[in-house]
């Protein structure tokens, strides 16, 4: 508990200690005698909201503790817990009340279940656990949503830098060149796979314009991208560049950030040997709720360049899914092979 919440509920003993003074004081006792019982009521009330809003947190300790992400959705549920919780509470209260009365009083045969006394202590035991409940509530409401803007702006943040370092990757000046130098060769030597070039070198562009806004694609979509991307270096390495792709059907709605695919596919071509004598062999590929991208490990001797070998784009990509899933994707050298794994998300969350 907060210093706040500690001040708050500690004023709600005091103005229940008062309502009971008033109430005293209205049944004809003395101003005196009315404030016997305030220096009792109000340790009382504070100690008795104090356990109410730690059974709560206790009870609820999955919910209220839990990190938040974006894809949680309402539980129907919750507001019948609660009202359980609620109602158990009150009842096992009120039956302490009435079993001290009975202690304390024997005479009296006011403090049975089918007793007017008792269901008015019932109410109100009621009323103050459902008023700590209300209260927590709204706090975990407005702490939850405090925490998913912060989320969604960090979230911008990232698919701004996703943006902005796809379009610096296909604006680079080697892309370009090396594009415009194998359109420009195949329009000498045959018209038709020129313009099935050009068509393909739109689609990349195009794809970056109509899909880097959102926040998750399709597989379908991505896989779309690749293939026209592939055959874009494809027309460059020629038999020095291999790529297979093996996806199950029923996992091509599931969903990724925007250009991941194109991401790992490029990152695989600008860190690895890329020639005749040794190919580059790229797979893509599903595994249980994951797609998988691998190649052969064979690093060029030299980085290409001290930019490109922080691994800003990996790093964004990791980002991204720390603020918008429960799983990050992994990145490891198995058995000669680089193979990633990048969670996919269900298309209903």
């Amino acid at each position: 508990m907060n210093k706040s919440r500690f001040i708050f509920y500690l004023l709600i003993s005091f103005l229940l200690g008062l309502i009971d003074f008033l109430k005293d004081v209205k049944e004809e006792e003395s101003v005196l005698e009315a404030l016997e019982f305030v220096p009792i009521v109000i340790p009382m009330a504070f100690v008795f909201i104090l356990a109410i809003y730690h059974i709560r947190a206790w009870t609820f300790r999955d919910r209220t503790l839990k990190k938040y992400t974006l894809q949680d959705t309402k539980d129907s549920t919750q507001w019948i817990f609660y009202i359980v919780s609620i109602l158990t509470q009150t009842f096992i209260y009120t039956s302490i009340v009435a079993l001290l009365g009975k202690l304390f009083y024997p005479n009296y045969t006011t403090f049975g279940i089918t007793s007017v006394f008792f269901w008015a202590n019932f109410l109100i035991i009621f009323s103050v656990i459902s008023f700590v409940y209300i209260i927590e509530a709204f706090l975990d409401s407005e702490s939850r949503k405090k925490e998913i803007e912060i989320k969604l702006s960090k979230i911008e943040n990232e698919s701004i830098t996703a943006k902005y370092l796809s379009l610096k990757n296909q604006l680079n000046p080697h892309f370009l060149f090396n594009s415009f130098n194998s359109l420009s060769a195949l329009m000498s030597i045959d018209i038709n796979k020129a313009d099935i070039f050009l068509q393909h070198l739109s689609n990349v562009y195009r794809y970056n314009l109509t899909h880097s806004e959102e926040l998750v694609v399709s597989i379908a979509n991505e896989l779309e991208l690749i293939k026209s991307y592939m055959k874009l270096q494809s027309i460059r390495f020629r038999e020095s560049i291999e790529i297979n792709y093996l996806i199950d059907n029923s996992k091509v709605n599931h969903l990724v950030p925007p250009m991941t695919l194109e991401l790992l596919v490029e990152n695989a071509i600008k860190h690895n040997i890329v020639e005749k004598a040794n190919p580059l062999k790229i797979s893509i590929e599903t595994e249980r709720d994951y797609i998988v991208v691998k190649n052969n490990f064979q690093p060029r001797r030299t980085a290409v360049n001290k930019e490109l070998s922080l691994g800003i784009g990996l790093k964004n990509l990791k980002n991204q899914y720390e603020l918008i899933y429960t799983e990050i994707p992994t990145f490891k050298v198995e058995y000669g092979q680089y193979v990633v794994r990048i969670p996919l998300i269900k298309p209903y969350i």
